[in-house]
């Protein structure tokens, strides 16, 4: 008989149990947020413990429980209520993650800002940042239709659009590090 990972058996469990997947991820994201802070505070009640594995396995990586979400969701049928429960988690923590995305961005943008440009009064760089997301933004969009008439589509993929976003923020990522980003006025 195979023997399965401590984690090989929590997805196994969430899996023969699709009633319960959509609370019990809940409890993982909830968890996860704590574990990351303090493993120590984490003490599971007994019906939940099993969830521990998966708690230790993401608790850290974000964009790896996001995926690992998107496996369970696909093993469901499109219209189902677990399919539906398990994509509107999805689209919550998927949420947070480009806002933590957004905020590690700007504030890398910041600092290389400041040490090319030197420092800047606070609400001249609150300023600074709302353009600069702004300017991201439209060339977002930009980049995105770009790609969407490339291919002759009437509108991109899901799949499609979230590996073209991956690619424009690659491009934003090697501005920053590069510099080329604008002066504070």
């Amino acid at each position: 008989m195979e023997k399965h990972t401590p984690l090989e058996e929590c997805t196994n469990t969430l899996l023969r149990n699709p009633d319960k997947v959509h609370e019990w991820l809940n409890i993982v994201d909830k968890y996860m947020q704590t574990y990351a802070k303090d493993k120590s505070l984490v003490l599971l009640p007994k019906a939940h413990e099993f969830l521990m594995p998966l708690i230790q396995a993401y608790a850290t990586h974000l964009e790896g429980f996001i995926d690992y979400i998107l496996e369970l969701r696909d093993h469901y049928d499109r219209g189902s209520h677990q399919f539906e429960k398990t994509q509107s988690l999805y689209r919550r923590i998927n949420g947070r993650y480009v806002q933590q995305q957004r905020r590690e961005r700007i504030g890398r943008a910041v600092a290389r800002a400041e040490e090319l440009h030197g420092e800047i009064p606070f609400t001249d760089r609150i300023k600074w940042m709302a353009d600069l997301e702004h300017i991201w933004a439209q060339r977002r969009l930009a980049f995105l239709e770009e790609q969407r008439l490339r291919l002759k589509l009437a509108r991109l993929s899901t799949e499609l659009r979230t590996e073209y976003l991956l690619e424009f923020w690659d491009i934003i990522d090697t501005e920053i590090y590069e510099g080329r980003i604008p002066s504070w006025n």
